[in-house]
């Protein structure tokens, strides 16, 4: 039996996805496994609308990566997918390491194909989506 590009990815170990999960866009699969290259992010999960990774995993048996901004030891990055706009929103991104925060914002961009959009809907950050802006002229901060 030939294996699907999912298939090859999800290993249920580091990469996994939710159990309501039929399909995975193509482009998920590319964030999943560009993030899965980031050391420090030791859980993936993929979602219907959404892509969770983290370096540390719930522990109400969901396996749930958290990415609770404030969080002490926390890296991780939740993203918003919508194939049919052809959109990927950084909804939180969470560093109590320095250099995570840039690592996971260059993998996302090199995962997206060039004709779909990235979107930050909310600054809260201090400054850091006007330097990763500055990197990346495709990122669009609102």
């Amino acid at each position: 039996m030939i294996k699907s590009p999912e298939q090859f990815i999800i290993d249920g170990k580091r990469i996994f996805k939710a159990t309501n999960v039929k399909t995975i866009h193509p482009v998920s699969i590319q964030l999943a496994e560009s993030l899965s290259r980031i050391d420090i992010l030791k859980f993936i999960k993929i979602y219907n609308d959404r892509l969770c990774a983290s370096n540390l995993l719930s522990d109400n048996g969901k396996k749930e990566p958290i990415v609770e901004i404030g969080k002490e030891d926390v890296v991780g990055v939740e993203l918003l997918i919508d194939p049919v706009i052809k959109t990927v929103q950084f909804y939180s991104v969470t560093s109590t390491q320095k250099g995570y925060g840039r690592k996971m914002v260059e993998s996302v961009v090199k995962a997206t194909p060039e004709d779909w959009f990235l979107v930050v809907p909310m600054d809260w950050s201090g400054g850091f989506w006007k330097k990763m802006m500055l990197e990346y002229p495709r990122i669009v901060v609102f």
